[in-house]
């Protein structure tokens, strides 16, 4: 989860490398990146068309931790952020030693039920960060 209100793994990527040369990330780690301002509209959605149950509340799409910032990286380019570097490097789950939590590696999610139960289909994780980028992360 990102958004503006708190930082989060796309800040932190995107902290590094303003200020260092070098920026790596977990590539063997997926997930499904998502905004914290889509789930808010997607909550009053589903209160709206009374969608019950388990909802999957995701950006569409899964990919790495290191293609998320990667993505992240480039978005700011194009943007015209100022960076110490535009490449992330790979970090592998067995190079992270001091990872104590044990998770799954796998934790995309499919949003297919919410979008069946209110007719919307969340957008992709790449138009949401790209849409967090311009809006924050440029003006900062």
């Amino acid at each position: 989860m990102f958004g503006p209100d708190k930082p989060s793994f796309i800040d932190q990527v995107i902290g590094r490398a303003r200020e260092q040369d070098a920026v790596a990330a977990v590539a063997d780690k997926f997930s499904s990146p998502t905004y914290a301002i889509d789930v808010a509209d997607w909550l009053r959605l589903a209160w709206e068309k009374q969608a019950y149950g388990i909802l999957h509340l995701a950006n569409n799409g899964g990919c790495s931790w290191r293609e998320w910032a990667q993505y992240a990286l480039v978005t700011c380019r194009s943007a015209g952020i100022p960076l110490k570097t535009d490449r992330v490097k790979v970090l592998t789950l067995a190079d992270m030693k001091t990872f104590v939590a044990k998770r799954p590696v796998h934790t995309v999610l499919s949003t297919a039920r919410f979008a069946t139960l209110t007719g919307v289909q969340p957008r992709h994780w790449r138009d949401a960060v790209a849409a967090y980028i311009r809006r924050y992360v440029a003006k900062k």
